[in-house]
């Protein structure tokens, strides 16, 4: 109210005008194009992109946020360098059809390509009320859509005379700010530009999962430019899968976002560089949740040579003087094209071209194998040299041991069976609780860690607290843990392995590219492509991933408990797991014999048990013309009898299991222990399991 009374005691703003105040409150939609008029405080020189355009900014203010120390708004200018326009301190400005842009909490105004900028220069501005059209600036686009009209060039004069301008610098100011804005464009730098010792602002991409020190956070970015001085990460690092059957953790490094090199995920080559981020970045790292995949921005970020003395590093560190805790780490949306900065797309761009180029270098390394190969096969090698061959050093050096061990024993007349003497170390030694028939082919990480039973697995977990004197034990929900035990595979959800991998759609990471020409064909499915032929116009990328659960029972039964877990296996385990990608199995005849090989190995006989069950359960059905329990339902009410369950013919194995909560809706207020209408459920998830012997 005390806006509108302002302008009207001022003057009548023009008609098809809005205000500094409502675009700011929210009363505009971001999206729409508006006409503005305000004076100008800040004014921050024009400078390259990586683009065509230049970008200047102004910020500019009315009568309806005169009384607002921080009322004002950006307008962000992208044009040609030749029709950049040039202001001064206190000149009125006229925006024709400017867009409104919102990031978070971040409210800006944008140029499109109907957007006109009219500039008065505030020492020929006339007295109140009189047309200020003289006062215009000549207009540096020669394409001008309109012009202001006798009313507008009217208001000019009555806005400037009338406005509170104590906000507006004195010029000297305004010449120190503009010429400060152009010291801190040249800041930006790219990260294939960084200068050991400088400091510089920049906008990439975490690739690998942040690492939390505490007080620090240990980050890896790339903007898929490369330095010489950044450490060099060789691409398909370690070789295939299928030689490294003996070593499961360099293997499952990959996934568990290990520090180990063999596990790096990308970019390779020389594109990335590690950066330490004290307090508070820190903590602001864990307030915006930014992980692997997100892009950010960065300011002031310091370059120096790490510890090693040889690659680049760089650190974000407090700002000593500034007043506050200032944050120089900003998450930024990738996938809005109207808040893209050019830093970003052409970042964005760099990683397309790059992950083409990984494409192309895959099938070109895929069609080389296996022309060795073909070239092996002609010259007869048999498999037996093929697999000396590929013996890595960790191989080379246990047959050593072996061969000494032998040695020794011979020497001592010791049969070959006999322990080695306690200065000689030895591998495979029989664990408690592990049972002898251990089925080897299938491999764990962390195989050294304690084996815990199923029962214990699924004991609930409490905490002890005082209460005026009294100590009551509380039952966790859920806590969040990772096991290592011994089981075997006695049922399967859903039942059908053809519903193990499901269809997803995700937006595409390079939607925000207005020149976006969606590449993940060529990771989709023609079946995908042909049920979505409008995935690529929409920026939609559908996929499969992998989705199944496992029903795992305690392996050692003899003497002591069957207690059986249902585990979640989610598409990053199902990969390690079964080395395989998801794909629509209904379709796809070859990954669903990999996959029904695979399995066979981790659960015998179980998948043709199965379905001999559901047969019989189904003849029951029609026999008893009535309803009859699915083969997995767990209902003993039911008067019909259910075919005995055939007995299953599998080994059990080693594998890892994680317990985790998730939210779930509930009516119940005494029981949502996690708020508003939601409870903890705990959930179980196996994670860090692979079955061996295939190749990968």
């Amino acid at each position: 109210m005390a806006a509108t009374r302002s302008l009207t005691r001022q003057g009548k703003l023009p008609s098809g005008f809005a205000t500094v105040g409502d675009v700011l409150g929210g009363k505009i939609s971001a999206g729409s194009r508006i006409n503005l008029i305000g004076i100008l405080t800040d004014f921050r020189a024009p400078i390259p992109t990586r683009g065509e355009d230049w970008k200047c900014q102004m910020r500019i203010y009315d009568q309806s946020v005169e009384d607002e120390p921080e009322g004002s708004i950006l307008l962000n200018i992208f044009w040609p360098q030749n029709d950049m326009p040039d202001a001064s301190c206190g000149d009125v400005i006229i925006v024709f059809s400017v867009k409104v842009q919102r990031y978070e909490d971040s409210t800006s105004l944008c140029t499109h390509k109907t957007t006109d900028l009219h500039i008065y220069e505030s020492i020929k501005i006339p007295k109140y009320g009189a047309d200020a059209s003289n006062a215009r600036r000549l207009p540096t686009r020669t394409k001008i859509k309109r012009q202001p009209n006798k009313i507008e060039n009217e208001f000019v004069s009555v806005l400037y005379n009338t406005i509170n301008k104590e906000r507006v610098p004195s010029h000297s100011e305004f010449d120190i700010m503009r010429k400060n804005s152009t010291n801190l464009n040249k800041k930006f730098s790219e990260l294939k530009d960084l200068q050991t010792g400088k400091f510089a602002d920049t906008v990439v991409q975490i690739v690998k999962e942040p690492y939390d020190l505490g007080d620090k956070f240990t980050l890896w970015i790339s903007d898929y430019t490369e330095h010489r001085l950044f450490y060099h990460y060789k691409f398909m690092e370690g070789g295939s899968f299928e030689e490294r059957d003996d070593r499961p953790n360099d293997y499952m490094s990959k996934y568990s976002g290990s520090s180990q090199k063999s596990g790096w995920p990308g970019p390779f080559g020389k594109m990335s560089m590690q950066i330490t981020c004290f307090e508070p970045h820190a903590g602001a790292i864990r307030d915006q949740h930014l992980s692997i995949g997100t892009w950010v921005s960065l300011r002031n970020l310091q370059i120096k040579l790490g510890h090693n003395a040889t690659n680049l590093e760089g650190y974000l560190r407090e700002e000593r003087g500034v007043q506050g805790n200032k944050v120089n780490i900003l998450k930024l949306d990738h996938l809005a094209s109207d808040t893209l900065s050019p830093e970003l797309k052409n970042a964005l761009r760099r990683k397309r071209a790059y992950e083409k180029k990984v494409q192309e270098d895959l099938k070109d390394l895929s069609e080389a194998t296996n022309a060795g190969l073909k070239r092996k096969a002609q010259l007869g090698l048999s498999s037996e040299t093929d697999v000396k061959a590929r013996k890595n050093s960790k191989q080379r050096r246990t047959e050593n041991r072996l061969s000494k061990q032998r040695g020794y024993k011979q020497q001592n007349g010791q049969a070959d069976n006999a322990l080695p003497p306690d200065n000689i170390t030895t591998e495979n030694v029989p664990e408690e609780n592990v049972p002898e028939d251990l089925n080897r082919q299938i491999r764990c990480e962390n195989e050294l860690k304690t084996v815990t039973s199923i029962a214990d697995i699924l004991a609930p977990t409490y905490h002890e607290t005082t209460i005026q004197g009294d100590t009551i034990k509380l039952q966790l929900p859920f806590i969040n843990s990772n096991y290592r035990t011994c089981v075997r595979v006695t049922d399967f959800m859903p039942p059908c392995l053809e519903d193990f991998a499901h269809r997803t759609r995700r937006a595409s990471e390079y939607a925000g590219l207005s020149d976006n020409e969606e590449s993940d064909s060529d990771t989709t499915s023609d079946s995908d492509n042909d049920a979505h032929p409008l995935s690529a116009l929409t920026n939609v990328v559908t996929g499969w991933e992998w989705r199944f659960c496992l029903k795992l029972e305690n392996a050692q039964s003899k003497g002591g408990s069957k207690d059986s877990i249902w585990v979640v296996v989610n598409n990053q385990s199902a990969q390690m797991l079964l080395g395989l990608d998801a794909s629509d199995l209904r379709n796809d005849e070859k990954t669903l014999s990999d996959l029904r090989l695979r399995l066979w190995s981790l659960w015998g006989n179980l998948e043709e048990q199965k379905a001999e069950m559901e047969d019989r359960l189904l003849k029951a059905r029609h026999s008893n013309n009535r309803s009859v329990p699915p083969a997995h339902s767990d209902d003993e009410e039911s008067d019909t009898k259910k075919p005995a369950r055939p007995e299953v013919s599998n080994r059990p194995f080693a594998c890892c299991i994680r317990q985790y909560g998730v939210t779930v809706a509930e009516d119940d207020e005494t029981k949502a222990d996690a708020g508003n209408g939601k409870r903890w459920e705990r959930i179980f998830g196996l994670f860090g399991t692979r079955i061996t012997g295939f190749r990968h």
